[in-house]
């Protein structure tokens, strides 16, 4: 599958600029440039749309088959609550940023790169040929067949199904001369959708599609309801069916993609071998981007990664406990757990390299990964307070160095494997210079005295309200991370030109993600950017 091509869009100028593709193209590949076009198109004027207080209808896993693997999907017309969310959140926004989004420009420039990337798409005209049927919602989906070219599908709702039918014709016509008449553009309608895909695939597509429905599916229903609701932008996998892609020309794309962007060379290593990538490819994975009154949201859940869960437990959540003038931290509970699974894939991965890591660590004094499990304990926070945004002004300062680590464990065992491993480095003033406190029961590191007395003091970071809106599930969380951008946006605002950037940087209150999961595998996240009040 070709990479949708990359764009970028200048909200100074009110243009969008499309860099087309080098590579060749094939059906597939314009099935997918279809797509971004009409998302473009779609998302144009989604800034009117959301003041329309509708959004009913089918959505578009009612027009794919059952069978369908990955499902990506579009609505500008979403629930009610969405719409009012999303216009409340927005309506901060500089004014001609607003008209900017609301404008048609999004919508004229994308087919103009159409006409660039191929002349015929000049004989297509938005206003005559597109506008008077197209709807609101699109979405694409992908269909193993058992091969490694699995078949595609483009939903797009329709709102006259003539129309769509004359348009689809006039666009069929300018694309499909070019000798490969069994991968031209076909398509066939299923209740309010025109489903686009290949001509030698558009009966098998059809046929499969009418025996059942993507939102037939009891799996795929389960995981979107465990989702909630789907917002602006949703998206379903099930990876095991696509396990036949594996060696596909795709695959080994994205691969290539990946390693190249990995210095260190671990991806390639890995391959396709490793366990980790063994239990992702039994999972499913779900996300929708959605908004509140305050945020924009990006949640997920994840289904059935056997393997890579834990036992839990109680745990201490010491991220909650924190100074409310926290700038920055991060937790994780059940730490020691996680170590051990990791270290478990990682030994079945590499066994010789994980022997030869114990025996060096076992002539050092050390017992891996025992005395890591010590170090991260059951629960511990990583903080970050206002006094480092003083050290521009005085670097050598310890005490403007407000960084501290909290681990819950067993103070003394972790104690003992710490003052062993500073021992090691041949330096005694490193421990000289480091703040340790065990007197709450909670091993408590760092450089600065009157911080490390702060986080151990105890605080109320955890009823703070940006921190609530950033993370509202800490609680109950395995992972939590948190940005209060308010904090030091100082820093940085002035050195931005550019007005339009500037008010929107200012607008941001904060960064929250949280995360968890269970022993059966089953998880999920939320990641939020949230607005000033």
């Amino acid at each position: 599958m070709t990479t949708p091509p990359a764009g970028t869009f200048d909200g100074q100028s009110s243009s969008y600029t499309y860099e087309p593709p080098t590579q060749s193209k094939s059906r597939p590949a314009l099935l997918i440039a279809l797509a971004v076009v009409a998302a473009l198109v779609i998302g144009g004027g989604a800034w009117a749309a959301t003041r329309m207080l509708s959004g009913g209808g089918d959505q578009p896993a009612s027009a794919l088959p059952e069978e369908t693997a990955a499902y990506v999907r579009l609505d500008i017309n979403p629930q009610v609550g969405q719409k009012i969310a999303a216009v409340r959140f927005f309506d901060g926004l500089d004014d001609e940023a607003l008209e900017a989004l609301r404008g048609d420009d999004i919508r004229a420039k994308a087919f103009e790169w159409m006409a660039e990337e191929d002349e015929a798409f000049a004989a297509i005209d938005y206003d005559e040929d597109i506008e008077p049927w197209l709807g609101d919602r699109l979405a694409l989906g992908l269909v193993p067949n058992g091969s490694d070219e699995p078949y595609f599908g483009i939903a797009l709702q329709v709102k006259d199904e003539e129309a769509a039918d004359a348009g689809l014709t006039k666009l069929q016509e300018v694309t499909n001369d070019d000798g490969a008449p069994s991968e031209g553009l076909d398509w066939y309608f299923q209740g309010d959708y025109a489903v686009l895909t290949t001509t030698d695939a558009v009966e098998t597509m059809q046929d499969k599609t009418e025996a059942g429905t993507l939102a037939d599916n009891d799996t795929f229903r389960e995981d979107m309801d465990s989702l909630g609701d789907e917002g602006v932008l949703s998206a379903w996998v099930d990876a095991e069916p696509l396990a036949t892609l594996a060696d596909s020309p795709m695959a080994e794309q994205s691969l290539d993609a990946a390693s190249g962007m990995d210095p260190s060379g671990a991806l390639g290593s890995l391959g396709g071998t490793s366990r980790l990538a063994e239990q992702m490819a039994t999972g499913r994975f779900a996300a929708a981007l959605r908004f509140s009154e305050d945020s924009i949201e990006l949640t997920g859940v994840t289904r059935g990664l056997d393997g890579l869960g834990v036992d839990g437990g109680d745990s201490g959540h010491l991220i909650l406990d924190l100074p409310e003038d926290t700038v920055g931290a991060f937790s994780l509970e059940h730490g020691d757990q996680f170590v051990a699974q990791g270290y478990k894939m990682l030994k079945e991965q590499f066994p010789e390299d994980a022997a030869e890591a114990e025996t060096q660590a076992a002539e050092a004094g050390f017992t891996v990964p025992e005395d890591i499990q010590t170090l991260v304990g059951s629960s511990l926070v990583l903080s970050v307070g206002p006094g480092v945004l003083d050290l521009q002004n005085d670097p050598e300062s310890f005490e403007a160095w407000e960084i501290a680590y909290r681990t819950e464990t067993d103070t003394a065992a972790a104690q003992d494997v710490l003052t062993r491993a500073l021992g090691l480095t041949g330096q005694p003033e490193v421990d000289q210079f480091l703040v340790r406190d065990d007197s709450d029961g909670v091993l408590t590191l760092g450089v600065s005295q009157p911080y490390v007395d702060a986080v151990t003091s105890g605080g109320d970071l955890g009823d703070s309200a940006v921190f609530q809106s950033a993370v509202p599930n800490a609680a109950d969380a395995d992972s939590v991370f948190y940005v209060n951008v308010n904090s030091f946006e100082h820093l940085y605002l002035s050195e931005i030109e550019e007005q339009q950037a500037r008010d929107a940087l200012e607008s941001l209150a904060a960064v929250g993600y949280s995360g968890s999961s269970d022993a059966d595998g089953n998880g999920e996240f939320t990641f939020r950017l949230v607005a000033d009040e």
